[in-house]
């Protein structure tokens, strides 16, 4: 037994090879037991592994119509290939999601998979062919039909573009409301009719205004953005000003802008990466955005966000949200924290799970790689060396690697891109802050995906391999980031690499970063940085523990 668990510890990075054999002979065999026991305590008490998947022969084996509607398959064969099979998550999608609901009630689900198993799909699949099949029933809308949430601008667009290639033959209309509208070079607001003709057709990333009763025939059936966009867009621009202390004469100017869209047509609501914005951050806006809808539609729900200007009576804790639409999360992984508010205020929610949650993706390798000096920029760059040198030994198609680099601060990240462009590597920071660029602090493109291009994997109907093209073989081959870019993103296959280059604050965080290679089945690296020895150290060895904690379980 002792031995075991001393193989099982090494390999974490607890046990010393160099333990000498009274060690071996006598405090090993507790002490490791102790750090066995205590890194598994952490995982169990860190996510909730109740739910059991089903078993994959009680599941469809393939995408077919009926469940599907014909357009809907047909979109499938053309973005995944004739023959693609659904993934576990999506083969329980076919199996749960497709039910009508009754009349008199709506339905909740949690679908929560690894990274990388096709979610997005999933959700995205039942949720269009309702729309498409109770279309008939609907009288001309004043606004979405569906809603569906994200933590950032970026997953929010990409989700739309996915959105509008699923729609392609049943023709409903899939929009981003991440970001307000802004005509090239001005800040001028656009509206829905003239952006239409810049953003239809052929532009999955365009967004346009969605105003309430426009008449401008531009109805949106599915609208993504992040609760705070969705907030301003449903309130009106400015509804949380919030003004220092003395500033009257200012609070007396301001005006709030109007609304630009309704919410009393919405008949589904999906929160995706659940985990993220269900967690102190971003709860408040995601329950005020839900009691929204739920007011919008004539039924209200007790009002629980603290974001509330106004604040309402606290509901109780217990106090079920029932809420009047179709409500699904999805997420990579069961938080305690999710478990618990689930189980308080939507306990009629079926959970849907893979049979490999909380797990890394099979094909990926872990390496960690310690500091061995006082210059960790230089340690990095020394092994993104590394990591190219081996492509051109072994032909590599498409070049060299795309790497992205994970770090814990917006300071960390731009310091290491500028240390990288110093020494002639052009990256891209993008870090939500900052007038970025190539080694700077934080660029973001407002409106678009295209701070990462390359990086990002093709919209369907798009180029396939972004790695071949002349030109791109000249562009950023890295790119830098914090958390903002971990959560959700598909990112190309030819991403090989993740780096991390401190320990992230929790397991969730780093099954997130990780999670960003070895995708849908692919393979992949993630090289975790942080002290061998010294201060610091014992961070990375926690880490390590869980990691091994996880991949141990059953």
């Amino acid at each position: 037994m002792a031995r075991t668990v001393r193989t099982w510890l090494r390999r974490a990075g607890v046990a010393p090879r160099d333990a000498s054999p009274k060690f071996k002979r006598e405090a090993a065999p507790h002490s490791l037991k102790l750090a066995v026991q205590k890194a598994t305590s952490d995982v169990a008490a860190e996510f909730d592994f109740s739910t059991v998947s089903e078993a994959p022969n009680t599941l469809p084996s393939a995408f077919a119509s009926p469940p599907l509607s014909s357009g809907l398959l047909q979109s499938v064969r053309d973005i995944l290939g004739p023959t693609a099979r659904p993934t576990p998550i999506q083969a329980l999608s076919l199996k749960h999601l497709f039910d009508p609901p009754s009349a008199d009630s709506h339905r909740r689900f949690l679908l929560a998979s690894e990274t990388g198993s096709g979610k997005s799909l999933a959700y995205l699949l039942p949720m269009l062919h309702d729309l498409k099949a109770t279309e008939h029933l609907r009288t001309r809308c004043t606004g979405p039909r569906a809603l569906v949430l994200s933590p950032t601008h970026e997953l929010a667009r990409q989700l739309a573009g996915f959105g509008k290639a699923l729609v392609h033959h049943d023709r409903l209309r899939v929009q981003s409301a991440s970001r307000a509208n802004f005509a090239s070079g001005t800040k001028a607001r656009v509206s829905a009719a003239k952006m239409s003709n810049r953003f239809g057709g052929k532009d999955a990333e365009g967004e346009f205004e969605v105003r309430p009763g426009g008449g401008t025939g531009h109805t949106v059936d599915v609208l993504v953005g992040t609760p705070s966009k969705l907030l301003e867009m449903v309130r009106g621009n400015g509804w949380n000003k919030e003004f220092a202390e003395g500033e009257e004469e200012r609070r007396r100017k301001w005006v709030v802008g109007r609304p630009e869209v309704s919410l009393s047509d919405v008949e589904w609501v999906v929160v995706d990466e659940a985990d993220v914005l269900f967690d102190p951050d971003f709860i408040d806006q995601t329950l005020l955005l839900l009691s929204d809808v739920a007011a919008a539609r004539g039924k209200p729900v007790p009002v629980i966000s603290r974001a509330e200007p106004k604040p309402k009576p606290q509901a109780s804790p217990a106090t079920p949200l029932d809420y009047p639409f179709n409500f699904v999360l999805t997420s990579a992984t069961i938080p305690a924290a999710l478990a618990t508010h689930l189980d308080a205020h939507h306990p009629d929610t079926t959970r849907l799970v893979s049979p490999r949650l909380h797990r890394l993706p099979t094909h990926l390798a872990l390496e960690f790689a310690p500091y061995t000096s006082g210059n960790r920029n230089a340690e990095v760059l020394a092994k993104l060396k590394a990591v190219w040198r081996d492509d051109a030994l072994a032909g590599r198609r498409g070049g060299r690697s795309r790497v992205i680099i994970f770090t814990n601060t917006r300071a960390r990240a731009g310091e290491m891109g500028a240390y990288l462009s110093d020494h002639g590597v052009p990256n891209v920071v993008v870090t939500g802050q900052g007038k970025g660029g190539s080694g700077g602090g934080g660029a973001r493109a407002h409106g678009s995906n295209k701070h990462l291009a390359g990086f990002l994997r093709p919209l369907p109907g798009h180029r396939a391999d972004a790695g071949v093209n002349a030109a791109e073989a000249e562009a950023p081959r890295v790119l830098l980031s914090t958390s903002l870019l971990a959560r959700g993103l598909d990112f190309d296959p030819s991403v090989s690499h993740v780096f991390v280059l401190e320990p992230p604050r929790n397991t969730a965080d780093f099954l997130h970063r990780a999670g960003r290679t070895a995708r849908a089945g692919g393979s992949g690296r993630v090289v975790v940085f942080g002290r061998g020895a010294g201060r610091g150290a014992g961070k990375v060895r926690e880490m390590r523990q869980r990691i091994f904690a996880l991949k141990s379980r059953r």
